[in-house]
């Protein structure tokens, strides 16, 4: 230990409990939130965890939160001097004052071995290690920030991957491991950070090396595929239900490149557990789910609400729907066959044509009709609808991880059952049923016929519906964080290839990594909000890389700075905010619509950008490999893109066009100063970031200048829109609410 010479202002300060030197980490940490203290450890993660740094001595560990230590690394010692804070349930340095590396090299401390039930506050910060652990769910590949369930003991416990772990995108072990990793928290969860692959260490003797793969989908049959390490057996459980109830199916001979197929009707949706066996070891997939091609005419139709630039169409003009998707929905209404199933999550009639009568009437002509919508938005379109139709609303969203987050889809399926597969039908994209997502805000609808797809979404309709039936089951039913990854991702659809996934169990910020980093030529991203810095990461990465690339979001202000200054910098003016009336409500990505041979497609659907749709709401997306569709979408991109303004130029915009709000932030009374050059009826609106209006009114101003006064007590603490509605007045603003 070293010696530590104190002036006599030092000691006065020290005895007065302003500074307190500790020997140990457990000394520092019994100090308690608020202290400053100075801790001496050795430094067991470097970057792969982002900006903070955990250390730890013989007696305990501590995080501690700073980019100015970016550069510390892994066996560093370090001395470091700061506050005290409890992050979220976890305990660290922040802010640090300063600190000093010490030496170099270190060997890390030893692990603790432990089983998930001893996750919990003795060992936060320190390296644990858990022997004999399974994933249970293996077979797939890691994404980031996200975690997974483990098993061990006998017990369960949580591991998280982050965004910058080298291991996002590989394999999640389909065997018996032994999991290195450093015991972290957040709120009441205790999850285990794992760092790299040298992590995870395999313990069986067989184990694969490629997630189970599905190709050459017909509409008799398709083939699986993977790799293990070592040659083993080529053997499969299967069922048309989880349960697995067709049995085995195996492939004679050992190797390591195993394919089997699996034949069936055209349609059908099978689950498979795939596994190797080598000697007395197994390597085996979690059970994932299939389907056959069908004999649908795989039809798909866009429309935009908006305008579209004809001039970039390279075939099919894209079609613009000006106010009338409630109509074009009715339409398909009063089409359906046998059943209607119907997700929203904002549901009101008012100025629109009246979709309640439509599911109405169509339920009274013998259509069975199921609706859930959202526990917390407003939906007074619910109450319109027949006394018989069975309704479901999502549960209402908590604090996470408490509960789960919103139900955030849009997705009709018509007659999804139906012998003639002609007739099966999914409606989705980004629009809510109401006034300003249909007649102004930027939305798109795609409509596919196709009944495995239809298929594919009821299975997720009635994990939120809790039952096959009519009525649903509280009991059964699993919204959010509850639900698994369930339905099948492949598909072949007019002999295209179509991926689709559901948030959260499918990872589809992952999906959307992996789609930018697909890019070989050019990639358009049209989307509401990037919150993800991850996400913001690989846009700037594959830009860099020689990739032509343009990124229209709503706001700045709808992003997380890290984002905003990471695609300011990559992008420079190909990065810019809407500027037009409403709020950017889609959330696509178009890539490389323009080369043919360079699989074009877009990424399109409801799921935001963001941490809450990955891993708490309720989310659907769609990616289409097709050129044509990827143009019609890239139609829409470039007539928004023309209106665009470079970030940073659209707040002085606002004021000068005689639009302002104060004070911003605001504790709830927020005051409007605006121009009116009309006397006329002019619509004010308060919305949330996803798109919810929280606050709506409607006055008659006479021309001139005015003040308003809004009382927005009842909001709880965030980033919202304010938006004005009116003829040659169509304008908004951010403003931030904090708590009361």
């Amino acid at each position: 230990m070293k010696k530590l010479l104190f002036s006599a202002t030092l000691l006065f300060l020290l005895i007065s409990g302003n500074i307190f030197a500790q020997t140990t980490i457990a000394d520092a940490r019994a100090m308690g939130v608020g202290a400053t203290v100075t801790i001496t450890g050795i430094v067991t993660n470097g970057a792969e965890l982002g900006a903070i740094r955990y250390l730890q001595d013989s007696t305990a560990g501590l995080a501690a939160y700073s980019y100015s230590m970016s550069g510390v690394n892994r066996g560093d010692e370090v001395t470091a001097t700061g506050v005290l804070k409890d992050y979220n349930g976890l305990l660290e340095l922040d802010p640090v004052s300063n600190f000093t590396v010490n030496s170099s090299g270190n060997p890390l401390p030893n692990p603790s071995v432990v089983t998930p039930n001893q996750f919990g506050e003795p060992y936060e910060a320190q390296i644990l290690q858990i022997d004999n652990a399974t994933f249970n769910s293996p077979g797939g590949t890691f994404s980031g920030n996200t975690n997974y369930d483990i098993t061990a003991g006998g017990y369960s416990g949580e591991i998280r991957v982050n965004t910058t772990s080298p291991l996002v995108g590989q394999i999640i072990p389909t065997g018996t491991v032994t999991i290195l990793g450093i015991m972290s928290q957040y709120y009441s969860t205790y999850q285990l950070l794992i760092r790299d692959g040298n992590d995870i260490i395999p313990v069986g003797s067989i184990n694969m090396t490629s997630p189970l793969m599905v190709d050459n989908i017909t509409t008799s049959s398709f083939d699986l595929n993977w790799t293990t390490d070592v040659a083993g057996s080529t053997e499969i459980y299967y069922g048309y239900t989880p349960m697995l109830e067709l049995g085995l199916m195996s492939v004679p001979g050992d190797t390591n490149d195993h394919s089997i197929q699996i034949t069936g009707p055209p349609a059908e949706i099978f689950y498979v557990r795939a596994f190797s066996v080598l000697n007395a070891d197994t390597a085996m997939t979690a059970t994932r789910a299939f389907a056959t091609a069908s004999n649908s005419s795989g039809d798909i139709k866009v429309y935009f609400n908006r305008t579209v630039d004809h001039s970039v169409s390279s075939g099919t003009d894209a079609v613009q729907l000006p106010n009338a998707l409630d109509d074009t929905v009715i339409a398909y209404i009063y089409r359906a066959k046998y059943s209607i199933d119907m997700t929203i999550y904002n549901f009101n009639n008012q100025n629109i044509s009246n979709i309640s009568t439509a599911l109405n009437n169509a339920f009274n002509n013998g259509i069975d009709v199921r609706v859930i919508y959202d526990g917390s938005a407003n939906n007074t379109g619910i109450n319109q609808l027949d006394p018989g139709i069975h309704v479901l609303p999502s549960p209402v969203m908590q604090v996470w991880p408490s509960d789960t987050g919103i139900m955030h889809n849009k997705f009709l399926i018509f007659d999804a059952g139906s012998t003639d597969h002609n007739d099966a039908i999914v409606w989705t994209g980004s629009t809510n049923f109401t006034d300003g997502q249909i007649n102004t805000d930027p939305n798109n609808v795609i409509i596919i016929q196709d009944k495995s797809l239809a298929m594919t979404y009821t299975v997720e309709f009635e994990e939120m519906w809790g039952s096959t039936g009519l009525a649903p089951d509280l009991l059964n039913s699993k919204f959010g964080y509850r639900k698994e990854d369930n339905t099948p991702h492949e598909f072949i659809i007019g002999g295209n290839r179509v991926e689709c996934y559901f948030s959260p169990s499918d990872g589809v910020n992952g999906k959307i990594i992996e789609t930018v980093q697909g890019a070989d030529n050019e990639f358009f991203v049209n989307t509401m909000l990037i919150t993800r810095s991850d996400i913001g990461y690989a846009i700037r990465d594959q830009h860099n890389t020689v990739v032509f690339a343009q990124v229209l979001v709503n706001n700045q202000g709808s992003c997380s700075s890290t984002v905003v200054g990471t695609l300011e910098s990559s992008l420079g003016g190909n990065f810019k905010e809407f500027g037009e009336a409403g709020i950017l409500h889609h959330k696509l990505m178009i890539v490389d619509q323009a080369y043919p041979a360079d699989d074009p497609l877009v990424l399109t659907g409801c799921h935001n950008w963001s941490s809450s749709a990955d891993e708490r709401n309720d989310e659907n997306t769609l990616i289409i490999h097709n050129q044509d569709i990827a143009n019609q979408y890239y139609q829409e991109f470039i007539k928004r893109w023309g209106y665009a303004i470079t970030i940073g130029v659209k707040e002085n915009a606002i004021v000068e066009n005689h639009f302002n709000v104060y004070p911003n932030p605001s504790n709830g009374e927020l005051w409007l100063n605006f121009t009116n050059t009309t006397s006329q009826e002019i619509s004010i609106e308060v919305i949330d970031i996803t798109g919810r209006v929280m606050f709506s009114e409607r006055q008659n101003f006479l021309s001139g200048d005015h003040k308003v006064l809004l009382s927005l007590n009842n909001l709880v603490a965030g980033l919202y829109i304010v938006r004005l509605n009116g003829e040659g007045l169509n304008k908004q603003r951010k403003i931030i609410v904090n708590s009361n």
